[in-house]
């Protein structure tokens, strides 16, 4: 692979797309999302997805699909999204646990490949959280009371950056949130899986101003 592949999603086509920075690979240089025509109602933790990818042309190149909606934080239940090829069969599974009640820890982001190692990414460094526990937390409620009194422009969010790496520590993928994109440093991943794994997650985790659901509330 020549140097670093970035990945970013455009708002602002209908319908959404992941689009590439550099040389097109063999998706082409953007991957369209589009929800299920059939997609199921919000769940009450608005964890439930279903959706597909297509081409620009709109070559179906992969379905996501919720295996397990997400649990409360007492349970801890995580949420299991699979991802299909056009026939169905598995690509790789996508996992997202949370932080359990009353207990210390990141959300976690899994991903297991059909074949390749699993790579696991936690939300935010250690170190911006021990940043923003005793200094953003409170700022953010303030400006979130001040937001809800119509004096304010809503609250500053937690650490958001994710990096998965294998079980060496290798690391494949790196969210930037300052930036909003994704770096892809190793060429291991099927192209199907990493772009699911980036429509899944910003809408699970989108940026600020697209509302609750990001793109898949489009």
């Amino acid at each position: 692979m020549q140097g670093r592949v970035t990945y970013g999603v455009n708002y602002n086509v209908s319908p959404p797309a992941i689009v590439r920075d550099g040389v097109p690979d063999a998706l082409g240089p953007a991957v369209r999302l589009s929800r299920d025509v059939d997609s199921p109602a919000p769940d009450r933790l608005h964890s439930i997805r279903a959706f597909h990818l297509h081409t620009e042309s709109g070559t179906p190149l992969a379905r996501v699909a919720t295996g397990q909606p997400l649990g409360s934080r007492l349970s801890g239940r995580p949420a299991v999204y699979r991802v299909l090829d056009p026939s169905g069969a598995p690509i790789g599974r996508i996992t997202l646990r949370r932080r359990r009640a009353f207990r210390p820890g990141r959300k976690r982001w899994t991903v297991e490949p059909v074949s390749g190692p699993t790579l696991r990414g936690y939300q935010g460094r250690l170190v911006w959280w021990a940043v923003w526990w005793p200094a953003g937390l409170p700022v953010s409620l303030a400006m979130l009371v001040m937001s809800l009194l119509g004096d304010g422009n809503g609250a500053i969010g937690p650490p958001r950056s994710v990096i998965w790496r294998d079980g060496s520590g290798r690391a494949h993928l790196d969210f930037r949130a300052t930036a909003e994109d994704y770096r892809l440093l190793t060429p291991d991943l099927d192209p199907r899986l990493v772009n699911a794994l980036i429509a899944l997650h910003q809408s699970l985790d989108p940026p600020e101003g697209t509302g609750l659901w990001g793109w898949y509330g489009e």
